[in-house]
C-alpha cells in the first residue's frame, strides 16, 4: 500500500481495509468491466446477461441518491489517489481502490467521478401496476429512445416536473445504464418506472385506462402544446419518440392527441430532451389554468 492509499485508508475509519487493484482484468472488479463497450455493458444490462440484477453509478452525489432511493449497494471501486473521506454508505461493503491504468481501462480516467458503486436493481413493477396507482396522474411514455443522453436528461426533467412514473417501449435504453444516471443526476431513482412488452398494447391499456395519450410531434397540423387545459385529477401521459425518427406512425395512431411545439426560424423540432422539459412544463401549467 503506497503513501497516498495509506492516507486514504485512514479516512475510511470503519476498520475495513481498501483493497488495492492493480491488474484491470482482477476478477474481483468484474462487475465493473465493460463500462465503454456496448456489448460488454449487455451483459449487465440486459435481461439474460450474466450480471443481470445489477447496475453502476457514477460519484459520489449519484451513489448517496441511489442509496437514498432503496437500492443497496455491493460494491465500490474509487480512485487510490484520492483523499477526501468516503461516503457513510460505504461502510459495509467492498471498496476497491483502483490505480490510474484500472481507470483508464475500466471508465476513461478523464471522465471517471471518483467512485464507481455497484447496486442491486430492484423488481420492476408491471405496466398495469404504475397505470393502476391513483397517484399517478402525469406520465411520460418514451418510444425507441436510444441515446442515455437524451433519456436521462428526459428523466431528470421527469422528476423536476412533476411526472408520477415512466413507460418505456421494449427497445428503449436501460434507464439504469451507467450514463444515464450520470446525466440525470441521479434524480430518476425514485421515479417508477417500467417497460412495455409491446407499445402499441401499453398505449391501449393506457387508453383503457383513462388516460389520455399525448404525442409529442413537429408536425405543423398538430394542436399547439400551450393550449392544454386540465383539472388535477386528470390523467395524461406524454409520449416521446428517438431523435431524428420521432414516434412510429403505429405510436402516433394511438395516441388521443398530436402535440406541437411551434417553432420560429429555420428549426423545425428541438431535442427530445428539451422537448420534453416544455412538454413537462406545459402540463404542469394546464393543470393550473
Amino acid at each position: 500500500m503506497g503513501p497516498r492509499l495509506a492516507e486514504y485508508a485512514r479516512l475510511y475509519d470503519n476498520g475495513n481495509v481498501l483493497i488495492a487493484v492493480h491488474d484491470p482484468t482482477d476478477p474481483r472488479i468484474d462487475v465493473f468491466q465493460g463500462l465503454r463497450d456496448k456489448s460488454l455493458r449487455l451483459r449487465r444490462e440486459g435481461p439474460d446477461g450474466d450480471l443481470a440484477g445489477i447496475f453502476i453509478a457514477e460519484g459520489d452525489l449519484v451513489i448517496r441518491r441511489a442509496i437514498t432511493a432503496g437500492y443497496r449497494l455491493q460494491s465500490a471501486l474509487v480512485d487510490a489517489k484520492r483523499t477526501q473521506p468516503l461516503p457513510a454508505q460505504f461502510d459495509d461493503v467492498d471498496v476497491f481502490a483502483a490505480s490510474d491504468s484500472v481507470l483508464q481501462h475500466i471508465a476513461g480516467y478523464h471522465s471517471y467521478r471518483g467512485a464507481l458503486g455497484c447496486f442491486y436493481r430492484k423488481q420492476l413493477p408491471t405496466p398495469q401496476a404504475l397505470l393502476n396507482e391513483p397517484s399517478h396522474k402525469s406520465f411520460v411514455v418514451v418510444e425507441g429512445v436510444n441515446n442515455p443522453t437524451n433519456l436521462g436528461t428526459i428523466i431528470r426533467c421527469a422528476a423536476g416536473l412533476d411526472i408520477d412514473a415512466l413507460l418505456l417501449s421494449p427497445d428503449s435504453i436501460d434507464p439504469l445504464s451507467r450514463r444515464c444516471c450520470r446525466v440525470s443526476m441521479g434524480e430518476g431513482f425514485s421515479l417508477p418506472y417500467a417497460r412495455f412488452n409491446e407499445l402499441g398494447e401499453g398505449l391501449v391499456s393506457m387508453r383503457d385506462s383513462g388516460i389520455e395519450v399525448l404525442a409529442m410531434t413537429p408536425d405543423e397540423g398538430a394542436t399547439d402544446l400551450a393550449t392544454l387545459s386540465y383539472v388535477s385529477t386528470d390523467r395524461v401521459a406524454v409520449m416521446l419518440g428517438a431523435e431524428g425518427s420521432g414516434l412510429s406512425e403505429s405510436a402516433l395512431g394511438l395516441a388521443t392527441r398530436r402535440l406541437q411545439i411551434p417553432m420560429s426560424g429555420t428549426s423545425d423540432s428541438l431535442n427530445v430532451g428539451s422537448a420534453a422539459a416544455i412538454a413537462f412544463y406545459a402540463l404542469r401549467q394546464a393543470r393550473k389554468s
